[in-house]
């Protein structure tokens, strides 16, 4: 038992490092993007949480469905704006 729990903690590692590394990539210097616990945080800045915020989910699905089309486990992943006024968490799930 214990050695099945050590795979999924592993591989849910290796997928968040991947994501992280991959979102770090796509945002650039438009953010920044960390890993906390079990969740990749993403802190922008007020106006583009306020004006791109759907975008930018749209590009994460898509990036993530690119490079990590076969998931085992899920991610979750919050964005957040430099304030800390406004946060918005989604996950990633498994894939089919």
């Amino acid at each position: 038992m214990s050695d099945l729990l050590s795979l999924a903690e592993h591989t849910l590692e290796n997928l968040g490092s991947g994501v992280l590394n991959l979102l770090k990539n796509e945002l650039g210097e438009h953010g920044t993007v960390s890993k906390m616990e079990n969740h990749i945080v993403i802190c922008i800045s007020r106006t583009d949480f306020e004006q791109r915020l759907g975008n930018l989910l749209q590009q994460i699905y898509r990036s993530v469905e690119q490079h990590f089309p076969v998931r085992t486990e899920q991610l979750s992943i919050m964005i957040r704006d430099s304030e800390t006024k406004y946060e918005n968490t989604f996950k990633i799930w498994p894939s089919a």
